[in-house]
């Protein structure tokens, strides 16, 4: 029976990484858990699978839980550092999952412990950069990554070993606007950016999808966490989400991972690594399918994703400005307050400037990552005062 810490419970990796336990619970127990404010769910999860300990972000839910009289034998955690208390105590597998620069914290406990660590905070690795996965490996601490692209990428290496591979192969849907002309990408709104043909998610991940951002995030974690510089990195739109990235080995082999466009597979395989086990996803049909198609991305059209790379040159600081301009350029399009195409620009502009400045030490990323994210913020006053 192996003991798993769930952070981040009430999102959707976290809900679906619940389910998956209820399907083996004659392997796994959910040892702890972590949710922001809900603790009417997290008395649920509590009562249902016997948690031993819970956090809260919020310390007026940690009050409230106990005050229900539901808590019965678990510990009851509070505050900004509960969830990385949660992390730092031994388990099997610590699932990260809590959302932006809040999850690096219990990210960095559930290493320092040694705990092997199934990671979904694309923040992680993209602030921390090889640092952080210095830190592990002095820890002794395995990660395990989450998110689709970088899961199928970490199961096609198990066909070979890392100097036999030639290139590494990240797919895109394309997001909302992959056949809209540059001009009609500059007038898109809100509304037409949050809709995604193939995923549903949260609305920042969504814009990001228009953008390609989170493309270009997802090149800054591949080649931090596979060690790998990023013109070995190519980018491909593939319209239906099968086929969820691919490698290239130096004898001419091409390994690709396919699967249904659900997280419960990479999920799945994140908590039973190297085993495999039901996740409830149904076996692709590819004769129904008939065909993959693929396509270059347009730099052009979608400059955020070569931005990524700007950022990667740059170092560690870069990769942490690209990330802090990128949501604060994103929030400011949300609002109506620029546009589409600003949010590029705008990246653009924090990354022509010395960001050697907010490379940290781990210990002092989430300072620096507000930091960076004030600077966005100035220069992105800027940019609108510069065009009104």
């Amino acid at each position: 029976m192996k003991k798993i810490t769930i952070l981040g419970a009430s999102g959707s990796i976290g809900r679906s990484a619940i389910a998956f336990l209820r399907m083996h619970r004659d392997k796994f127990s959910l040892d702890a858990v972590g949710f922001g404010s809900d603790w009417e769910s997290a008395a649920t999860i509590v009562e249902e699978f016997g948690c031993s300990a819970v956090s809260f972000a919020d310390e007026p839910a940690a009050k409230a839980f106990r005050a229900s009289g539901r808590a019965g034998a678990c510990e009851v955690l509070g505050g900004a550092a509960a969830a990385a208390e949660l992390a730092a105590r031994p388990v099997d597998t610590v699932l990260a999952a809590i959302s932006g620069s809040a999850g690096f914290p219990s990210v960095l406990a559930a290493i320092e412990a040694g705990n092997r660590l199934a990671l979904a905070n694309k923040e992680a690795l993209v602030c921390g950069g090889p640092q952080l996965l210095g830190r592990a490996k002095e820890r002794g601490a395995t990660v395990v990554p989450i998110d689709s692209e970088h899961s199928a990428i970490f199961q096609c290496y198990l066909a070979g070993r890392p100097h036999e591979v030639a290139k590494i192969l990240l797919t895109a849907s394309g997001g909302p606007f992959r056949t809209w002309s540059k001009e009609a990408i500059r007038k898109a709104t809100p509304a037409e950016a949050l809709r995604h043909p193939n995923w549903s998610m949260g609305p920042k991940i969504t814009l990001d999808s228009a953008t390609l951002a989170n493309k270009g995030l997802e090149l800054i974690e591949t080649a931090y966490y596979f060690g790998v510089d990023e013109n070995r990195i190519e980018v491909l739109i593939n319209t239906t989400s099968l086929l969820h990235s691919a490698v290239h080995y130096v004898d001419g082999t091409l390994i690709a991972m396919l699967g249904a466009a659900d997280m419960r597979n990479a999920i799945g395989y994140g908590l039973t690594w190297p085993e495999r086990l039901p996740t409830g996803v149904d076996l692709i049909d590819l004769g129904r399918i008939g065909r993959l198609e693929f396509e270059y991305v347009d730099d052009e059209r979608f400059p955020c994703l070569g931005l990524a790379r700007t950022a990667l040159h740059a170092g560690q600081g870069g990769t942490m400005m690209y990330n802090a301009a990128n949501e604060v350029a994103g929030r400011l399009f949300m609002t109506g307050a620029i546009g589409f195409t600003d949010i590029a620009a705008v990246i653009d502009k924090c990354l022509a400037t010395d960001t050697s400045r907010f490379a940290s030490a781990l210990e002092d990323v989430v300072a620096a990552d507000g930091e960076a994210k004030a600077f966005a913020r100035s220069i992105a006053e800027r940019h609108i005062a510069e065009a009104a």
